[in-house]
């Protein structure tokens, strides 16, 4: 009767070992592929970024045409008649993108009717983006970096 008890006292052991394996098993694998669901995840965000800038630059295109070749001064002015409402950074989870018109944008060739859109502050340099990056101007489109 006494070998009965300790065989099963050996198997509870047994079985706790091997719980225990897979629960180290687990974390271990959650340790190897966490920060690359955490890369994805931002680079997702920085994605949609770059997809909000385009959408902008398209609705101040439009606004270009139907005013004569001048864009608009302030992105308000887009809405909302070109863009429904203006997008928010999903990182920031505000609108984060300012604009710059004329001479005193960013990257001006020499252009009088010239605009630079970028996404203000470091809301993606947790992927080295540097801060105000990605960004959009009417001559080269989209610009991803310095």
């Amino acid at each position: 009767m006494s070998d009965e008890i300790q065989e099963d006292g050996e198997e509870e052991k047994s079985s706790y070992a091997g719980w225990i394996g897979c629960f180290i098993l687990i974390i271990g694998i959650v340790a190897l592929l966490g920060p690359n669901f955490y890369r994805a995840r931002k680079q997702g965000s920085l994605t949609s970024c770059k997809s909000n800038l385009k959408n902008i630059g398209s609705a101040m295109e439009m606004y270009s045409t139907d005013w004569d070749g001048k864009y608009p001064s302030s992105l308000d002015q887009l809405t909302p008649g070109y863009l429904k409402t203006l997008p928010e950074c999903p990182p920031a989870e505000t609108v984060t993108y300012k604009l710059l018109t004329g001479s005193v944008a960013y990257n001006n060739p020499g252009f009088e009717d010239y605009y630079y859109i970028y996404c203000a502050g470091d809301n993606h340099t947790p992927i080295s983006v540097p801060p105000n990056y990605p960004a959009y101007d009417g001559i080269s489109g989209l610009i991803e970096r310095p």
